[in-house]
């Protein structure tokens, strides 16, 4: 091939690459994105009162978009956002607590998600004649993020005739400004911004919001599919870590455990360190709820799988607790915050007359919904409220 041919086929490619549809997204410019708009969300946890669907769709229910949008919405299906108002958990707690109207704001985010709706400020609950019931199984539903005004609110612009239901751009849906309606609460700046949530503040108080990291870019991290029908693009994945999966929680932190010695003799002490950092949280492990807990859990087991004489079980708790309020104020925190670690000693002195052989630390992590305490007041055993996102089995010899 002579330099001329050469020359001819480097300046086609790009061409024909351009002409299947084949270009790279990213030199696609940027939409522009309106420098106002109205915020996303009301104030103070009022409802999202949406007045006129987008035509042509014929509800608002989550159903009528999975017809074009099956992949994102199976994502979605999966998520947190979508058992808002029906995991176990939450309903058992909203029943202990007598139902207060306050969980409503983030959990069933839409009017005519609720039964009841305020008559104003200590005037009580009014019949809601829009109360739709199976909008209320879906809890934080598309439509509570994505419709406003007669119109799909999402992160691009698109022209009339592009899609079959009018698009606008909001630049909410690419900053935190669409978390922070739920995942900051109940803040009060007497209290030096003290929050009953305080997910958004940590993640700006973090380097990662000192740098830009927006919520997004973790939580909803971009992804390749058929975004719509069989058109294929990238877009932002609506898993939203999967309903609390153990793979998506493991991935905020990393569990380091280091013994002094591989082996003792009956009679000594097996001494251990478990280090747990916050490797991958913008914000503190745990987050959110004040409820949440780590529990890093430690045992011994012998070749029996039994634990031993001399052995007894431990736990180290990660958490955040408040003073009653108001306003609210934080007696303690010790969670793991962005790019922090804490270590704990574990020991297990052997007893004289234990059996020799190959025994087992075992080092668990575990997430909390909530306490155990609190999962009994409420009906529930430690199992559904507890979740194992970690573990080592470490084994030594007792000579």
């Amino acid at each position: 091939m002579n330099c001329g041919t050469a020359l001819l086929l480097m300046l086609l490619i790009p061409v024909i690459a351009l002409a299947q549809g084949e270009a790279d997204e990213s030199a696609v410019p940027d939409p522009v994105l309106p420098e106002a708009e109205p915020p996303l969300f009301p104030p103070d946890g009022a409802p999202v009162t949406i007045a006129e669907i987008p035509a042509p769709l014929p509800s608002l229910s989550a159903q009528t978009c999975n017809a074009c949008h099956g992949e994102i919405h199976d994502q979605w299906a999966g998520s947190g956002h979508a058992t808002a108002a029906t995991n176990p958990v939450y309903t058992a707690a909203v029943e202990a607590l007598g139902r207060p109207a306050e969980c409503d704001a983030c959990h069933l985010p839409l009017e005519v998600q609720r039964p009841t709706l305020a008559k104003g400020p200590g005037k009580g609950q009014v019949e809601n004649p829009a109360y739709d019931p199976t909008l209320r199984l879906e809890g934080v539903t598309c439509a509570a993020c994505h419709v406003r005004d007669g119109e799909i609110v999402g992160p691009r612009q698109l022209a009339v005739g592009q899609a079959p239901h009018p698009v606008r751009a909001s630049r909410a849906m690419s900053t935190p400004e669409a978390c922070v309606s739920c995942h900051q609460a109940g803040t009060d700046e007497a209290a030096h911004g003290s929050a009953l949530i305080d997910t958004v503040g940590e993640w700006e108080r973090s380097t990662f919001g000192q740098a830009g990291i927006t919520c997004q870019e973790c939580h909803m991290p971009r992804t390749s599919g058929r975004i719509a029908g069989s058109r294929y693009a990238a877009y932002s994945a609506h898993g939203l870590t999967q309903a609390r999966d153990p793979k998506e929680l493991a991935r905020a932190v990393t569990l380091q455990v280091s013994l002094r010695s591989s082996s003792i003799q009956r009679g000594e002490t097996l001494r251990a360190t478990a280090t747990v950092m916050n490797t991958g949280a913008a914000h503190a492990v745990p987050t959110g709820d004040p409820a949440h807990r780590l529990e890093l859990a430690f045992t011994v087991e012998d070749f029996e799988a039994a634990l031993p004489k001399g052995a007894e079980p431990a736990s180290e708790w990660f958490e955040r607790t408040l003073d009653a309020g108001p306003p609210v104020t934080v007696s303690s925190d010790s969670r793991l915050q962005p790019g922090g670690q804490r270590s704990v000693d574990y020991s297990y002195g052997a007893d004289k007359k234990s059996k020799p052989g190959r025994y087992t630390l075992v080092v668990r992590l575990h997430w909390w919904a909530v306490s155990a305490e609190q999962a009994e007041a409420y009906g529930l055993t430690d199992e559904d409220v507890r979740i194992l996102i970690s573990e080592q089995r470490i084994p030594f010899d007792v000579n």
